[in-house]
């Protein structure tokens, strides 16, 4: 034990930190699923010149903010076990690891390097989530809806004699 925290209480902060984050995430992604349903099905919006542009730039600012909100929540743990003693030194500390970027000029103590170590690992696969979600409303969004007036397929000589 270094500091008063062992590798049994660094791997449950991991772990509670972890499924914390996972919570917001999917939370952050649903509200924004239905959110972003509910928009495109309005009438008044479907044909708005402006149409993309306003949901990709919406969505992209509510994925921010999920990110941002589990930075916070990391922040929080960092803080609230004493692994550093400034709240805006472990908001810092906690966007500069979960961006795998690293603190500029900021260390944490030796006992809570598995923390930060984890949280590096857990922050690029919620951005490579977001990413398949954004890719994912982004492609439906720019592509149109199937018409079936001028979708459907021509009925050919053969498709007529196979159906007579």
């Amino acid at each position: 034990m270094v500091h008063g925290i062992d590798f049994a209480h660094v791997f449950l902060v991991c772990l509670a930190l972890a499924f914390l984050t996972v919570v917001i995430h999917m939370s952050g992604v649903f509200l924004l699923r239905r959110w972003i349903r509910k928009m495109l099905r309005s009438g008044s919006f479907s044909h708005h010149v402006m149409r993309e542009t306003f949901v990709v730039s919406a969505l992209v600012i509510g994925l921010c903010v999920v990110h941002l909100t589990e930075v916070l929540a990391w922040a929080c743990g960092y803080f609230g076990i004493g692994a550093l003693s400034s709240f805006d030194d472990a908001v810092y500390f906690s966007l500069t690891t979960y961006t795998t970027v690293g603190p500029d000029g900021l260390s944490i103590g030796r006992a809570y390097r598995g923390i930060a170590g984890f949280e590096s690992l857990l922050g690029p696969m919620m951005v490579a989530w977001s990413t398949a979600f954004m890719v994912q409303y982004v492609t439906r969004v720019i592509t149109p809806e199937p018409d079936p007036q001028h979708d459907a397929p021509a009925h050919g000589a053969a498709d007529r004699a196979r159906a007579g």
